[in-house]
C-alpha cells in the first residue's frame, strides 16, 4: 500500500531522515537502514520504506494549493503486503512523534489523494468517510493526540 506524508518542518532533509530513522529504530527495536542520496533520502525497515524527497518537490506545491495547507517536506511510503497489519500499526507509532515535532502542519494521504489525517495549527483531523479498513480507532489510539473527525476532500 502506497501512502504520502506531508510535513512543514524547518530540519533539513538529512536530520529528518535521521530522525524518522531513529524513531523507526525506536518503534521496530531494530535498526532502520539509512540511505542518503541526491534526490532523496531512504529509511527502511522490515515493514516499510520511506522515501523523503530532495529534489522532486513538485508534489508539494500542488499539496499546498490543492489542499490549502503549508507544507514543505513530501515523505513517500510504501507498506509492504505481508506484514501490512504489523506495519501500519508501526507507521502510525512514527507518524506519533513526527506529530509532536513538526511545526503543526501534517497531511497523510493514500494512494496520493485520499485524505487520511489532517493537522492544522496542532488541530489533528481524522477523516470520517473511511472504511474500516483505510483507519481503524487501535491506529487513531496510536497517536495519542486529541483529534475530531470530520469529511476531508480528495
Amino acid at each position: 500500500m502506497n501512502y504520502e506524508l506531508f510535513v512543514k518542518s524547518s530540519l533539513y532533509h538529512r536530520s529528518l531522515g535521521e530522525m524518522i530513522n531513529q524513531y523507526v529504530t525506536e518503534t521496530v527495536k531494530e535498526n532502520g537502514s539509512l540511505q542518503i542520496n541526491e534526490d532523496e533520502i531512504v529509511v527502511v525497515c522490515k515493514f516499510f520504506t520511506s522515501f523523503i524527497e530532495i529534489e522532486d518537490v513538485s508534489d508539494i506545491a500542488f499539496v499546498q494549493k490543492h489542499y490549502n495547507l503549508a507544507l514543505n517536506v513530501c515523505i513517500r511510503i510504501q507498506l509492504f503486503g505481508r506484514t501490512f497489519n504489523e506495519g501500519i500499526g508501526h507507521l502510525f507509532k512514527v507518524i506519533s512523534k513526527l506529530m509532536k515535532n513538526t511545526e503543526g502542519n501534517l497531511l497523510f494521504l493514500e494512494d496520493g489523494s485520499t485524505q487520511l489525517l489532517r493537522m492544522e495549527n496542532g488541530s489533528l483531523t481524522v477523516n470520517n468517510r473511511l472504511d474500516k479498513y483505510q483507519i481503524t480507532s487501535s491506529l487513531l489510539s496510536i497517536l495519542n493526540y486529541p483529534y475530531i473527525e470530520k469529511e476531508l476532500s480528495s
